[in-house]
């Protein structure tokens, strides 16, 4: 079977390096407290979250209304959920957290069982999120809320952001971000996902007849200056280190699927792995000698709407 008609396995390997270091510090504490006002919790409530992986956003959000409260995780991967399981054990005290195998597309829950449905970083990765969200609304109680939490990684990956290694010509930087554009098509094309999808968000909810919509920006910055102090730090260069180098072939043939797919051409794909290949040399260095530096942002939402009563 060919890669690009697999689904994705978040139990191991390179998925689940990133279900696991990409949310140890995906969002400021004092913004969750912000956010938890936002949403409106209140001890007591039932939540469901859809796609929940190793229950990250039950974790954070416990502390608001868990309290007498009911949390069910659910996902696809029984490896991930009897994980999650067993985390729980330590965070979710004081009332009942429960995770289920279960489909994003045919949720096991009745209609109307939900204080809050929610959802992180799912919505990106199916080929309908359009079915995935009337599902989650379906299972929301008349008034419910429901929360998508999803990045915006293609406007991400166009902007312009500072780091230690040499400006590329103009035209380079073009070509990287036409490679960026028709990798999105192509990861569309190839029912992978929308890398764009948080920007739809709102006028799917709008379309399902949610009321009440609004978003919040996270206001996480990544921000890497030697000598790496604090676990953040170590956090973001090892991420990076990951992708750069330890799994550079993985993502190069990812990429090259995606671009093909959404119509690029093999000449202009080497012409991009050369420029990457060459940054990825200088980035090895820099990395070695405790040289690199890095200044970004992304563009990740948080995006709420409720069920009409």
């Amino acid at each position: 079977m060919n890669q690009n008609k697999k689904k994705i396995d978040w139990s191991g390997g390179y998925w689940k390096d990133m279900l696991i270091d990409q949310r140890k510090f995906i969002w400021h504490k004092d913004t969750v407290d912000k956010l938890a006002r936002w949403l409106g919790l209140v001890p007591g409530m039932t939540a469901v979250d859809v796609g929940c992986g190793l229950g990250n956003l039950g974790y954070i959000y416990w502390p608001y209304f868990g309290k007498n409260g009911r949390y069910f995780g659910v996902d696809e991967s029984m490896e991930l959920i009897q994980q999650a399981e067993k985390s729980a054990k330590d965070w979710a005290t004081g009332g009942e957290a429960r995770f289920i195998t279960g489909d994003a597309y045919k949720l096991p829950f009745p209609d109307d069982f939900a204080d809050w449905v929610m959802c992180q970083t799912l919505l990106i990765h199916l080929k309908d999120p359009e079915r995935a969200l009337a599902e989650m609304i379906r299972v929301a109680k008349p008034g419910g809320l429901i929360l998508c939490n999803e990045p915006d990684n293609l406007s991400t990956m166009l902007a312009k952001h500072y780091w230690s290694l040499p400006e590329l010509e103009v035209e380079e930087e073009l070509l990287l971000r036409k490679i960026y554009l028709i990798c999105n098509k192509g990861a569309i094309n190839l029912g992978r996902g929308d890398n764009s999808i948080a920007n739809k968000v709102p006028v799917m909810m709008k379309k399902f007849g949610l009321t009440d919509i609004e978003a919040r920006l996270n206001d996480k910055a990544q921000f890497l200056y030697p000598p790496y102090e604090g676990s953040r730090q170590q956090n973001i260069l090892q991420m990076i280190k990951k992708r750069v180098l330890d799994q550079s072939d993985f993502w190069m043939e990812r990429v090259k699927e995606e671009f093909l797919a959404g119509g690029g051409d093999l000449e202009e794909y080497r012409r991009f792995r050369e420029i990457s290949d060459r940054l990825k040399l200088i980035f090895k260095n820099q990395f070695e000698a405790g040289e690199y530096i890095v200044f970004t942002s992304g563009f990740f939402y948080a995006i709420k709407g409720r069920k009409p009563e």
